[in-house]
């Protein structure tokens, strides 16, 4: 707001949607955390609208800039309605991959659930960090990096330049005059003579002229293929998982993000892919996801009409006797060992049961709430307890071994009748980070929502009435 007051551009606080696009493959954690440091970075207030933070899945605004350039007929194709295309988004740090159906005119449904991992182009650059350090010496590398920070910054926005050449065979990595002075003044020995006899990973081959070091192409093209090679295995593994789904629908691999510059990347996939596939490549791949997530709110509402549950999700709560013993997941040792009786109405019940609000690899539809009801545990209980899971496995049937994501107890009212009132859970599924709202009688018209807090490398949350 600061920033756009020095423009002399007038806008409210109510006018801004705050847009934040995060990697599909993040945990519920990481997004979480993501939107509690904006909350802390006053970067949005949830007192004003619900909405005024987006939390956007880096592929899924790709996708919409694609779409955008398929339109205006920049790439010179044409999407049918059921057409499925592969959108990789590739970039410095993950490899973000999901799959979309075309549905219709700017909207697609999700149809294999996101995958990836840290393949980015950034852990090349730390390896030829790693070399340079090999080579010249770690504490030289680190003094060199406190007395020109800048120039360090500049070095090594040189190496992503390299990896997008077409050929990298040319493999001359530019040093800086600071650089060579720098390590000349730190060694008696000739440098050239150095470089000439080292080798990294058994490979030799190395030269240097003051003014460019030269890695061997063999090398180079290890180092590019250690990121490549898992994202051409992983994609490998969610064809054949999904043959069944995508024969005859999957027909184009589109390309985004800045790693998927990279000619030797591009080269390698269609080397794997492109018999059976159409490549898309955007005009500014580097720029796709920005593009798309700038264009959210000009598009008609639910580009991604669907998505595909990662995880099963649900909470933990108590089922009559003959429920448990029903469930092909919870076993005579689990109903034994929680095994009471309800003082409200006598029956006997099963504790730390998992009840399944939507399960692994089902479709969610956007905006898609799901609702169920629960009564009061135990007579002399005054609070509602809530705790939310979440398991890698379908229909778990208990907690045990299954993630906590957050609990919380809320006061029920005094006049909350252990029979006939009941606490009503809402999970909202439909968004790309859940909502969990909870109202102590059905009645109620307010719904108090449950907002995880998540702490940095801790497995658990705490949640906190809003």
């Amino acid at each position: 707001m600061q920033y756009l007051s020095k423009l002399n551009f007038k806008a409210s606080e109510r006018d801004i949607r705050w847009v934040i696009t995060v990697p599909a493959i993040w945990s519920e954690e990481a997004k979480g955390l993501m939107k509690q440091w904006a909350r802390q970075a006053d970067m949005w207030n949830p007192s004003i609208d619900g909405h005024q933070l987006m939390i956007t899945l880096e592929p899924e605004c790709a996708s919409l800039s694609m779409m955008l350039e398929v339109y205006n007929n920049a790439t010179g194709l044409q999407f049918n309605i059921g057409d499925c295309y592969l959108m990789l988004d590739l970039g410095a740090g993950t490899a973000d991959m999901v799959c979309h159906e075309v549905t219709g005119p700017f909207q697609v449904k999700e149809i294999v659930s996101p995958f990836g991992g840290p393949w980015g182009s950034s852990a090349i650059d730390s390896d030829v960090i790693t070399l340079f350090q090999c080579l010249f010496g770690e504490g030289n590398m680190k003094q060199f990096q406190n007395l020109y920070p800048q120039c360090y910054l500049q070095f090594k926005q040189r190496f992503s330049k390299i990896q997008k050449k077409k050929d990298i065979a040319i493999h001359r990595i530019e040093i800086p005059f600071e650089f060579d002075e720098f390590m000349q003044s730190k060694f008696t020995n000739n440098l050239q003579e150095l470089v000439a006899d080292f080798e990294y990973l058994g490979q030799s081959g190395y030269e240097y002229d003051q003014e460019y070091l030269s890695i061997p192409c063999t090398l180079w093209t290890t180092l590019f293929d250690l990121r490549i090679d898992p994202i051409i295995k992983q994609i490998n593994e969610v064809l054949l998982k999904n043959e069944k789904n995508l024969k005859g629908r999957l027909k184009y691999i589109c390309l985004v993000g800045g790693f998927s510059e990279s000619r030797h990347l591009q080269d390698k996939l269609k080397k794997h892919f492109e018999r059976q596939f159409k490549f898309v490549i955007p005009q500014r791949p580097l720029l796709s996801v920005i593009e798309g997530a700038a264009q959210l709110d000009k598009t008609p509402p639910l580009f991604v009409t669907s998505r595909i549950s990662k995880l099963t999700y649900g909470i933990g709560a108590s089922w009559t006797l003959e429920q448990a013993r029903s469930h092909p997941n919870i076993n005579v040792d689990h109903i034994n060992k929680h095994k009471y009786t309800c003082n409200i109405d006598s029956q006997e019940y099963v504790d730390c049961c998992f009840v399944v609000f939507v399960n692994k690899a089902d479709t969610i539809k956007a905006e898609q709430v799901i609702e169920l009801t629960f009564s009061k545990p135990n007579q002399l209980e005054k609070n509602g307890y809530v705790s939310v899971y979440c398991s890698n496995k379908r229909n778990p049937g208990v907690i045990t071994g299954c993630k906590l994501l957050g609990e919380i107890a809320i006061p029920l009212p005094e006049d909350f009748d252990s029979v006939q009132d009941k606490l009503t859970v809402r999970f909202y599924l439909g968004e790309t980070v859940i909502r969990v709202t909870v109202k102590t009688k059905a009645n109620e018209c307010t719904e108090n929502e449950l907002v995880i807090k998540y702490e940095l490398g801790s497995d658990q949350s705490e949640i906190e009435q809003k």
